[in-house]
């Protein structure tokens, strides 16, 4: 028997949330303007961010959670944020 794919999606949707409160708690701006998406606990991290180190506290941030399987990086680093 499948199970309903609605606790998934709602579990999809609280670990997303969770992910956009650590970024926002790092208290630097790219950080937050990162795009996350997740499904069936594969978390997606894109957009741009000003340096590699801010690329790694992003990626950290997301390590910290439980519930990912999977992490995929599509962050860019860009000199202009």
């Amino acid at each position: 028997m499948i199970a309903p794919a609605q606790p998934l999606a709602m579990a999809d949707c609280v670990l997303a949330g969770q992910i956009e409160a650590q970024l926002a708690e790092t208290n630097r701006a790219s950080l937050r303007r990162l795009l996350v998406s997740v499904h069936a606990g594969e978390v997606t991290l894109r957009g741009s961010v000003g340096s590699f180190y801010e690329k790694q506290i992003a990626i950290q941030a997301c390590r910290v959670l439980a519930g990912i399987d999977r992490l995929i990086d599509a962050v860019e680093v860009s000199a202009g944020n």
